[in-house]
């Protein structure tokens, strides 16, 4: 019996029920909506930081910086639902585009800081003179 978990960043555990590889990565879900709450968790965040671990709890492979590349899902007779998550690894191009990102927000907080600081400076100047 297949026991390997998908461990998301935010301590989610997926059961899964085989795997291929980190780019098709198969669960089972009970409903279709279990389905979608289960593809809900795929967040951003989530992926940042995936790891797999076998039934002993012993970590298999570690994953940073994943993307959920695509789903497939197929219903069964049953109502369950025959879940794969393809996950694939950030581009360079991805990888990047969140760092330019990243370094923008800063450089937008320290310009506010500057001028708040230019500000505080200015009021005790006019302050001063009179």
């Amino acid at each position: 019996m297949f026991n390997d978990k998908l461990v998301l960043a935010d301590g989610t555990e997926i059961t899964l029920e085989s795997s291929q590889g980190i780019g098709a990565l198969q669960v089972k879900a009970e409903t279709k909506t279990a389905a979608c709450a289960l593809w809900e968790k795929f967040t951003k965040d989530n992926l940042a930081q995936t790891r797999v671990k076998n039934d002993l709890g012993e970590t298999t492979g570690n994953y940073p910086d994943m993307v959920l590349d695509h789903m497939i899902g197929v219903e069964a007779p049953d109502g369950t639902v025959q879940v794969t998550f393809s996950l694939r690894s950030k581009t360079t191009e991805e990888l990047l585009t969140e760092r330019v990102a990243l370094l923008e927000s800063g450089q937008q907080t320290q310009d506010d800081a500057i001028s708040d600081l230019g500000q505080a400076i200015s009021d005790v100047v006019e302050g001063g003179t009179q």
